[in-house]
């Protein structure tokens, strides 16, 4: 075959080729076509077929009405609520976790260093204000002790020798005005002798004159002698009353410094009479609580600066949530918000945002927001404190609330791709019920807002959707009914 032949066949090959293919071509947009009519025809069908005036999408191979005897609804366990108005709130979901409540949280630390003797309370144990946490032992307060019992001992001897100062100069006095009264009446009897004797004229002048002398010295010798042993004691007494409150201000000195060791006043009493002192403290616990952290071992030498134990009063507790900047201006302080937590689902705990933090975080771009809870027993886990510090979980902040058209809990809908429908029951047919497409905006609480596709007054099914799904899907009764 020439080169002129086989360049001509090829040429008559590929037309023949293309031509076949416009022809297949047509062939199948024929066939869609009448398929395609075909289709709109079912569809219309279908519409008809609702008899209801319903509208809305329908999958494919799914019957628009479900019927159910009594039997079945009982055991699918169907339940229905009427749609009505109802509050609906828009909410902002942040991410957040279980904290103590930092205002209730108390650090222990020893006020003197010393070694560990004893441990009474372990990790995770409650404790009462004034229980016994640890004993120890310390040189240090030791010597302190001791420096206490002796300005004790020596305001105690100060005070013994003021007392007996003032009554040795008591009976010295006393003595002193016997002895010196004595002298007075024996001059006083002298002179009124002589005074007689004057009278009578049996004694001359003299006499008389020497023995009013002599009453006059003796008078004023009681009160020169008394004046100067008074003087002597005042100025004995005052020297000794100087030396009590010296010692007193030494005395509360020292028994300041146990008290700021953390000694009660009952504690520091209990010492006085001993005869040796050990130098042993025992911290207790400054409040009720859980320990949830000990750092603290048997014969351990601790320091004042140690945290021995960290207690955390758990009746209140703080949920910290995440708000990133961009949602920010939508918080407010006393926002209703509804906190869910990994640990307990199903369970939904109300409060109120208590504090918005005022501190980005560079890394995360997102400010703190405070929610402050009672932490009290639940009955999906009545154990105490069910909240735990470090639990993980969400809030949901409300920052809008208004009243809704239809409000439905959110469990009524049948999510297919990205429509929605509910079932509504056959106000006609006990027991029937509509597939209807909604239009749905979402609230707070597991509550939805139907904008269109239900009007209130219609009966909804919201527990038992998924046999209603499955039933409608299964078409058993043909003609869009099944059961």
């Amino acid at each position: 075959m020439r080169i002129e032949d086989s360049k001509q066949w090829r040429y008559f090959a590929a037309g023949a080729l293309c031509l076949l293919a416009f022809s297949f071509s047509t062939a199948c947009d024929s066939g869609a076509a009448s398929k395609g009519d075909g289709h709109e025809e079912h569809e219309g069908e279908g519409h008809k077929e609702k008899g209801h005036g319903e509208e809305g999408h329908e999958e494919e191979g799914a019957s628009n009405e479900v019927h159910l005897d009594a039997k079945q609804r009982e055991s699918a366990g169907i339940k229905t609520t009427v749609a009505a108005k109802g509050q609906i709130s828009e909410t902002l979901r942040l991410v957040a976790r279980v904290e103590s409540n930092g205002d209730t949280i108390v650090h222990v630390t020893p006020r003197v260093e010393g070694i560990v003797q004893k441990i009474y309370k372990g990790l995770g144990e409650k404790v009462k204000a004034g229980d016994p946490l640890v004993e120890l032992w310390s040189i240090e307060l030791g010597n302190t002790i001791s420096s206490y019992l002796e300005t004790h001992s020596r305001q105690i001897a100060a005070e013994e020798t003021l007392a007996q100062a003032e009554k040795l100069f008591e009976g010295r006095l006393k003595t002193l005005r016997k002895v010196l009264d004595g002298e007075i009446a024996v001059a006083q009897k002298i002179f009124n002798r002589e005074k007689e004797l004057q009278e009578k004229s049996i004694s001359t002048i003299r006499p008389f004159l020497e023995a009013d002398k002599e009453l006059q010295r003796a008078r004023l010798s009681k009160e020169r002698e008394l004046t100067g042993l008074e003087a002597e004691r005042d100025s004995k007494l005052l020297e000794l009353e100087v030396l009590v409150r010296q010692s007193k201000i030494e005395e509360e000195s020292a028994r300041n410094r146990l008290i700021v060791l953390g000694f009660s006043n009952k504690e520091v009493e209990a010492y006085h009479g001993a005869s040796v002192q050990s130098g042993k403290t025992l911290i207790r616990a400054p409040r009720a609580g859980i320990i949830l952290d000990r750092d603290i071992t048997l014969n351990e030498h601790v320091g004042t600066d140690r945290t021995l134990f960290k207690i955390h009063d758990l009746s209140t507790i703080w949920i910290i949530a995440s708000a990133y900047e961009r949602d920010l201006s939508s918080l407010r302080t006393g926002q209703e918000v509804m906190v869910h937590l990994d640990a307990l689902p199903g369970v939904t705990l109300p409060g109120k945002v208590t504090q918005i933090g005022y501190r980005i975080s560079e890394s995360t771009r997102a400010a703190p927001l405070r929610i402050e809870l009672t932490n009290a027993a639940l009955k999906e886990w009545p154990e105490e404190f069910p909240m735990r510090p470090g639990m993980f979980g969400s809030v949901e902040v409300v920052i809008r609330s208004w009243q809704g058209r239809v409000v439905i809990p959110e469990s009524s809908l049948v999510h297919e791709g990205e429509d929605n429908f509910v079932f509504v029951a056959n106000p006609k047919e006990d027991g029937s019920f509509f597939r209807k497409s909604v239009k749905v905006k979402r609230g707070a609480g597991d509550m939805v807002e139907i904008l269109e596709g239900v009007d209130p007054g219609d009966t909804v099914a919201i527990d038992g959707v998924f046999l209603l799904k499955s039933m409608a899907r299964q078409g058993e009764l043909g003609e869009g009914h099944s059961h």
